[in-house]
């Protein structure tokens, strides 16, 4: 799921440096994505985009000269973005992150229709259809009764940036602003650092203009009911981020905390329990937590020790994010480091966000605890099972997930190679993020 972030100033009140807070900025979202960057200006009637290949803040830090200006837009990504398309609506650059369901049925209409494709992906159907409205507002209007997916979009323009989130609401999209500037961004962890107070997310279906270091809403698309991706919470999102004024942090304590609750029910207490890092971390503090509330309400008498017996390596990617299935074996492979401590005999609750696939856990994740000596490895897992790939991005395919693959929980233990496997429920999900289940998309839950 991309990162996206935009900027826009009053250069009379604006006293920071522009291309620091949009370089910077959009640094922020690379958790997102780690394939491509890129950046895109408009100043003095000219657009300029520079995209590259690889780790942000490796390859723009010696590339940004020339991309000054008052406006601009950043990207980190899968593919190529921004995009940079001419049409009767004038000259724009874009980002985008979502998924287009129909595109080769788009893709087909519109070829039919003469219309040349360079690149043929998401993007490219995105500028063409929004390129059939009388002006931007109305091509974005257009662009939503004839998509079928879920997205939240940049575009940046001769008059300013536009920034959009779908109906829907699904993918997150939120406000900041300082002295002179306002940014839209997918997540405001790095706001602070940035000088940026966050303001509020952009509602489902809001259209808003920023220019000038202000921003407006000039129109909204209507319909579809508000479905937020829940997974957001647990895993996509860095745990600074703020998401519908839900800290992601404090879901995943809460989360950790519901497991945790369970097996005191259930008279289990381990001896240690350890996040699967960097993503379980928070998970296993809530769970901590939750043994420490209840010893001093007096209704556990031990509590389980903190401990990471994994270790990433801080220069390793995020193994979520590559679709080959080679490519996410060898980065679990190389980001995890098994602690030299020796913890023979012990019993370990792992905490993590969720079992995707289950490979990197079976082949890589549990040979490298058992070379600790831990006597028992049990699986405490904050989402509930992932029955179905998500039709609402792009991160997982059909026939990939493990509870869709091994349906019996015992035979997942067996597979996996460990004591026991515990899950949240779609329940106890809602409970933690603090909404209601009806207002979530917890389609990846539901198979």
């Amino acid at each position: 799921m991309p990162g996206l972030f935009a900027l826009s100033v009053n250069s009379q009140q604006y006293k920071s440096d522009f291309l620091e807070d949009l370089f910077i900025g959009t640094f922020y979202h690379q958790h997102l994505g780690e394939a491509y960057g890129g950046l895109s200006t408009f100043s003095d009637g000219q657009f300029r985009i520079r995209t590259h290949r690889g780790l942000f803040r490796a390859t723009f830090g010696r590339d940004l000269e020339g991309l000054s200006g008052t406006e601009g837009i950043g990207y980190c990504g899968s593919v190529r973005e921004p995009y940079f398309s001419e049409s009767g609506l004038g000259r724009l650059s874009a980002c985008h992150s979502g998924n287009v369901r129909n595109l080769a049925e788009l893709m087909e209409r519109f070829k039919d229709l003469g219309h040349v494709f360079t690149r043929g992906d998401d993007i490219e159907i995105v500028t063409k259809l929004i390129a059939q409205g009388s002006n931007l507002v109305d091509g974005i209007q257009k662009l939503d009764k004839e998509l079928d997916g879920a997205f939240s979009l940049l575009i940046l323009t001769e008059e300013g940036i536009y920034a959009v989130r779908c109906a829907t609401g699904r993918w997150p999209l939120v406000i900041g602003e300082k002295q002179g500037a306002v940014v839209v961004a997918s997540e405001c962890g790095g706001f602070a650092n940035l000088g940026f107070r966050r303001v509020r997310d952009l509602e489902p279906g809001e259209i808003v203009l920023l220019k000038n270091g202000g921003w407006e809403t000039k129109g909204r698309i209507s319909g579809g009911k508000v479905q937020v991706c829940s997974f957001y919470w647990v895993y996509t999102g860095f745990p600074t981020n703020v998401f519908e004024g839900v800290p992601d942090s404090l879901v995943r304590k809460r989360l950790g905390a519901a497991l945790a609750r369970r097996d005191i029910e259930n008279g289990f207490i381990p001896d240690v329990v350890i996040p699967v890092p960097d993503s379980g971390r928070f998970h296993a503090i809530g769970y901590q937590q939750e043994f420490c509330r209840q010893m001093m309400a007096g209704k556990v008498r031990n509590v389980p020790v903190y401990d990471e017996l994994l270790v990433k390596y801080p220069y390793a990617g995020r193994s979520f994010i590559p679709q080959d299935q080679k490519q996410r074996d060898r980065e679990a492979r190389v980001k995890l480091l098994a602690s030299g401590e020796d913890c023979s005999g012990k019993v370990v609750a792992v905490c993590d966000d969720s079992i995707v696939r289950g490979t990197q856990a079976q082949t890589d994740l549990v040979p490298k605890l058992r070379q600790t000596g831990v006597r028992e490895i049990h699986f405490r897992i904050s989402n509930p099972e992932l029955r179905s790939y998500c039709p609402w991005g792009k991160t997982t395919r059909k026939g990939e997930l493990l509870a869709d693959r091994v349906l019996a929980i015992a035979d997942r233990v067996k597979y996996l190679g460990v004591d026991g496997l515990k899950y949240n429920t779609i329940q106890e999900l809602s409970e933690a993020i603090g909404r209601p289940l009806e207002s979530l998309c917890v389609d990846c839950a539901l198979g």
